[in-house]
């Protein structure tokens, strides 16, 4: 989907499967205004990324893929535009909101012949068995509270032969315009310390992590990369505006916060990507993302 730790989930321990999926989901529907307002900056600034993935797709006309956990559709919708005449892009997320959104997305984008967006957990996959040559899934497993199932349920719906092709966040040292936020919100006694044990945006982070799941749902010619790019901002107050509209605990956050603690969070929040500042005030700040492919 595209993560901000998960829209804000915070799990306590030991998790309690079915509460963190009933708090994801809620937590992404809440979610999902900000995500279709930064839509077209994030479908752009994460375009090295889900270029990676279609490619590892080679979806052709004709042919049937699926996106999961797809928020607002980036990825699938790259896809169906490669399925024409008479292949069909089956879009979905766990959010209802989201789905909205990736239908306002493919009209806009005159794609309705070829998308179907449905409301579905990546965790138990309506479709029939080897039903779909392709699968893309732009930083979703990660955050499931069963991944392994998501992967297997997944090899399931494909058809011999067909391709997974994921993405996973490298760690947060690798990611400071993710990270920045959430070490001072921590800093600061408002948000917990991560645990490893709890689905994540880094949970994913050890690229053999991601091989041993591959590996584990069955599939073959696993493959592990790195993608290394940038998230870019025209100012430090434009990606503040853009971590509270993705970020959910940040949001809640600020809301609660009264102004002049709000205002010191963001400054100092926004200090700790001072060295991605350029002379003219625009921002570079350095992404990375592991992302793999597998075969059924």
């Amino acid at each position: 989907m595209g993560s901000w730790g998960g829209a804000g989930i915070v799990a306590a321990m030991p998790l309690d499967p079915e509460q963190y999926r009933h708090d994801s989901r809620d937590a992404w529907e809440s979610a999902a205004r900000g995500w279709e307002a930064q839509a077209d900056w994030w479908d752009a600034a994460t375009r090295p990324v889900s270029d990676w993935l279609v490619d590892a797709l080679a979806p052709r006309p004709g042919q049937r893929a699926l996106e999961l956990a797809a928020g607002p559709g980036d990825v699938g919708l790259l896809v169906a535009e490669r399925l024409r005449p008479d292949g069909r892009a089956v879009l979905t997320d766990v959010a209802g909101a989201m789905v909205t959104t990736i239908e306002a997305r493919a009209a806009a984008r005159g794609l309705t012949d070829v998308v179907e967006a449905r409301t579905m957990s990546a965790e138990a996959l309506d479709l029939p068995d080897a039903s779909v040559d392709g699968v893309a899934c732009r930083w979703g497993y990660m955050l499931l509270a069963d991944p392994g199932a998501a992967l297997r349920d997944t090899r399931r719906v494909l058809r011999p032969g067909g391709r997974v092709a994921l993405a996973a966040w490298d760690g947060p040292q690798a990611n400071p315009w993710l990270s920045a936020a959430a070490l001072e919100l921590r800093e600061r006694g408002l948000a917990p310390a991560p645990d490893p044990a709890v689905p994540g945006p880094f949970s994913w982070r050890d690229p053999t992590v991601i091989a041993a799941h591959l590996d584990e749902a069955g599939f073959a010619d696993v493959a592990v990369e790195t993608v290394a790019f940038a998230f870019r901002y025209p100012s430090l107050d434009a990606w503040w505006a853009s971590a509270v509209d993705l970020g959910q605990s940040l949001a809640a956050a600020v809301a609660a916060a009264e102004p002049a603690a709000a205002d010191a969070l963001r400054a100092a929040a926004q200090a700790r990507l001072a060295p991605y500042v350029a002379g003219d005030g625009s921002v570079a700040v350095p992404a990375s993302t592991h992302v793999a492919r597998g075969t059924a």
